[in-house]
Formats: C-alpha cells, sequence, structure tokens
C-alpha cells in the first residue's frame, strides 16, 4: 500500500507561480529552433513542454519515478509533442542520452545545493559527453550565502534543536504555520559563487571573517542561495526552490562591530547533514 506519494513536491514546483515562470523565461531565451534539450529530473515535465515550444527539435525527458513518468507520457500526449519530447524512465546518471546536447536544464537544487543531486548529475553528464563546453546550460550559475543570528528554538513549549525550513509562504501572516522569526546579527556573506558549466568539486571548506552588525547571542546560521537561471535572470528564495535553511550552532555572544571568524565546510549533493559551521571572536 503506498502511504507516500512522491508527486508531492514536483506539484509543488509546479504550482510555484515565481520558480516556473522564471524557469519559463530562460528556457524562452535560451532554447532555440532545431536544439537538442536534456531535462533532468523532469518531474511534473512543465519545463520539457515549455523546451519544446520554444522550438526544440528534441527534448529528452529524464524521470526516475516509474510513476511520475507515466504521467509525464499521458502530458506528452496530451500536448500532441510526442514528436519532440521523449520520456526516459531511468536516472540520469546512467540514462541513455545523446552527447553534445546544445541545452542542459536541470531543477534538482536545494540550498546550497546540498540536498539534491544537481553536482553530482553535472559532473556525470560531463564525463559522459552528454554535456560539453558549448552546452547551454539552465542554471549556469549558483551562489550561496551564509548570515550569522538568533532564533528561537522553542516549539509548542519544547526545544527541537533541527534545521528550520524558512520557505516564504511558511512565514506568511494567518497561515497556519507556526511563526519562527530569525534575528540577523550579520549581513549575508557569500561562501561560494559557482560556475556549473564547468567540472564542479563537491567538498565546501570556506573560511569568512564576517562583521557583526547588531550586539547579542548568536545560536544559529541562515543559509541562502541565488540561481542564475539565464543573462539577468537571477532567483532567490521561492515557495519551492531554494528556501532559506537555518541551523543550530554552538552559542556566542557578540557585540556590535565584532568579527566573527567561521568556518564553513559541506559537502554538494552530501544533504544537511554534511553542513558544519564553526565560529569564534576575532
Amino acid at each position: 500500500m503506498e502511504i507516500w506519494s512522491n508527486t508531492d513536491f514536483p506539484y509543488q514546483c509546479l504550482v510555484d507561480v515565481k520558480r516556473t515562470t522564471a524557469f519559463r523565461s530562460a528556457i524562452q531565451a535560451v532554447v532555440g529552433p532545431g536544439d537538442v534539450v536534456v531535462d533532468a529530473g523532469a518531474g511534473s515535465g512543465i519545463l520539457s513542454l515549455f523546451a519544446a515550444r520554444a522550438g526544440a527539435a528534441r527534448v529528452c525527458a529524464v524521470e526516475v519515478d516509474p510513476f511520475l513518468a507515466s504521467c509525464l507520457r499521458r502530458s506528452v500526449h496530451a500536448n500532441r509533442l510526442e514528436r519532440v519530447v521523449e520520456v526516459i524512465e531511468a536516472d540520469i546518471h546512467l540514462a541513455p542520452l545523446p552527447r553534445d546536447v546544445d541545452v542542459f536544464i536541470c531543477e534538482m537544487m536545494d540550498t546550497g545545493l546540498m540536498d539534491e543531486l544537481q553536482v553530482t548529475a553535472l559532473n556525470a553528464l560531463r564525463e559522459r559527453g552528454v554535456i560539453t563546453d558549448r552546452t547551454r546550460l539552465i542554471p549556469f550559475w549558483y551562489d550561496t550565502f551564509v548570515e550569522l543570528g538568533y532564533t528561537d528554538f522553542d516549539y509548542y513549549g519544547c526545544k527541537v534543536m533541527a534545521p528550520k525550513h524558512e520557505w516564504p509562504h511558511l512565514g506568511d501572516g494567518g497561515s497556519g504555520w507556526l511563526a519562527t522569526a530569525f534575528h540577523p546579527r550579520s549581513g549575508p556573506r557569500r561562501v561560494r559563487s559557482l560556475d556549473l558549466r564547468e567540472p564542479i568539486e563537491s567538498a565546501v571548506d570556506a573560511r569568512l571573517d564576517i562583521p557583526i552588525s547588531s550586539e547579542g547571542l548568536v545560536n544559529a546560521i541562515r543559509i541562502s542561495a541565488r540561481t542564475h537561471l539565464a543573462e539577468g535572470l537571477v532567483l532567490g528564495a521561492t515557495n519551492a526552490l531554494n528556501g532559506d535553511k537555518v541551523l543550530p550552532i554552538d552559542e556566542l555572544l557578540l557585540a556590535e562591530g565584532d568579527v566573527a571568524e567561521a568556518r564553513v565546510r559541506y559537502r554538494m549533493g552530501g544533504g544537511l547533514s554534511s553542513f558544519r559551521a564553526e565560529l569564534r571572536a576575532a
């Protein structure tokens, strides 16, 4: 008996207007007539359909989940795009794909590229020659930031020292979600800027000097990101893409004007459990 459906999050992505219309604009700007396109982790298939309507001659929509793939085949038929969109039910790392494709679309991203397989997919397909130096990528660039602050880890009278996932819609007043404010003690500092068109080292180890902008206790670090889909088209957090993450760290009392020395380590594709932050006053 199926007790959980992994169609849930692909649907949230589909109905996230800001995220999905931004990807449509990027696809319209990047995909041209006659292009061969790969859509990795196609999910609902909406990005594959956008690519076909932008003039692609062939779109390989790769989806590992059998039920999602079956739904996508029905969507392709409903849009009369069988001659353009091929649904490939396979792991993107191993899927049978053409070499040297014109455009590679991949939205397998979570904040910092930690929790999903964007980086491993890009590296694997570059090694296989599916992606080459001439392939146009959507997205093509990714920035990760950290910010120090204070937050209350109290939930219903209990301390819960787990990551907070600050999707924008969860903080909407009157939404029925519990409000959990983050009080920044610094501005955002860039941890890494990543050119996705190049081979990627998945391990991140950054040492940062972070100026403190307001006095008080620091007990958390907020991770945020910006995704560059096409030239001039940049997305921060949306309701289904790159929501800010707030993780507990060892407490430290800092004054305005102090500089905190931080070491931030994680592995892209390694999950939030790979994240480590060490902090001390300079």
